[in-house]
């Protein structure tokens, strides 16, 4: 999960603000997926428009990361995907702390512009045309929710999300030899909690009080795939501290 997608000869490429960014087809796929069910009711201008809060979004997000980097002397580039983007290289720095920046830099630039955005919105409204504000409105819902339930969603520490590498650095940090492994650990029971949750709630009987509302299956096969990778992942880790131990007494 969560690695560079091969090319395709129906990529999308460009230059923006001096970064080379990459558009797989799967990422349009999945967008229209992801909100089809919410806007295909209010026409296919909105699954369009909501197609389009989630390109904006997400590539928002990735260049929080190489922004970031870039102040670092990292160089990166953006590569939008069906599991979301990539902005590889931007994480490329030599230390711990300006790593962590980096990875925060996404969703904190994501909550930046739904605070522009939630504080301007009466304003934006009130300078449009009358005929135009109900669907105004709809976009402005889209983007709020987008930038800031995703941002909120990215910062849990799951592998391989921001918050995920970020509680990698920060476990490394204070247990050199084992953080990695408890980093994947938390991981693996946050992911699998959450999973459990929302299948129970999407069936009215959710696991987490505070969290009722939110039961949905998709999201429900989200965590399960990152309960299932954090895993992977965790016994991979496992064998490798065996293989290592092992070396050092032979």
């Amino acid at each position: 999960m969560f690695f560079e997608p091969n090319e395709t000869p129906y990529d999308l490429r460009w230059r923006m603000f001096g970064t080379p960014v990459r558009v797989h087809p799967m990422f349009w796929l999945v967008a229209v997926i992801l909100g089809y069910d919410s806007t295909i009711r209010l026409g296919v201008g909105f699954v369009l428009a909501w197609v389009a809060c989630v390109f904006v979004s997400v590539l928002l997000h990735e260049f929080g990361h190489v922004w970031m980097g870039r102040l670092f002397g990292s160089h990166g580039y953006i590569v939008l995907h069906s599991m979301g983007g990539l902005a590889i290289g931007s994480n490329q720095v030599a230390r711990r702390w300006q790593r962590i920046l980096v990875l925060l830099a996404g969703p904190g630039i994501q909550l930046v512009f739904w605070a522009i955005l939630r504080f301007s919105a009466p304003w934006l409204l009130l300078s449009m045309p009358a005929a135009s504000r109900l669907s105004a409105i709809s976009v402005l819902v889209m983007l709020l929710e987008i930038n800031l339930f995703w941002p909120i969603l990215n910062l849990l520490p799951i592998w391989p999300l921001d918050g995920g590498q970020i509680a990698r650095e920060v476990c490394q940090a204070l247990m050199p030899v084992r953080g990695t492994a408890f980093s994947l650990g938390i991981s693996m029971v946050v992911s699998g909690v959450l999973a459990a949750h929302m299948l129970m709630a999407s069936h009215g009987q959710p696991l987490i009080p505070f969290l009722e509302d939110y039961g949905d299956m998709f999201l429900a096969i989200f965590f399960a795939l990152f309960c299932v990778n954090s895993f992977t992942a965790l016994q991979a880790e496992n064998e490798r501290r065996r293989y290592w131990d092992h070396n050092e007494w032979t």
